[in-house]
């Protein structure tokens, strides 16, 4: 399942980028989990992110009250990220890769896992 939405949303911002108006600035495409499997998926991934970064706390949160867990990486210039988790075993990332990107991520649901990407030139 994980598969068919990643092809879905490359498929999808491959179509959006030919059709990118001029002063576009932007792009952004998100993943969210629909079931327990994509959940622990992108929960790993997370975790293996953290550990392949040193768990360095600029770019890696990790509540273990809750027992959520958020990156937030930027590379480049001028970025505005934030993540915000209101809930309880809730995994969430926010990439962010060019210049001057606005990517915001809020999860409100128990065991929630997504992923936002913004690609800003």
């Amino acid at each position: 399942m994980f598969k068919k939405t990643f092809t879905a949303a490359a498929l999808i911002v491959a179509t959006a980028v030919t059709a990118l108006p001029a002063a576009a600035q932007q792009i952004s495409f998100g993943i969210s989990a629909a079931n327990q499997q994509e959940r622990d998926l992108i929960r790993g991934g997370l975790l293996i992110y953290q550990l392949a970064n040193g768990g360095d706390p600029a770019q890696v949160l990790n509540q273990a009250v809750t027992g959520n867990v958020g990156v937030i990486h930027q590379e480049g210039n001028g970025h505005n990220g934030s993540l915000v988790q209101g809930g309880q075993g809730q995994s969430g990332g926010v990439f962010q890769f060019g210049n001057n990107t606005n990517g915001h991520l809020a999860q409100g649901a128990n065991g929630a896992a997504d992923l936002l990407f913004t690609f800003g030139w």
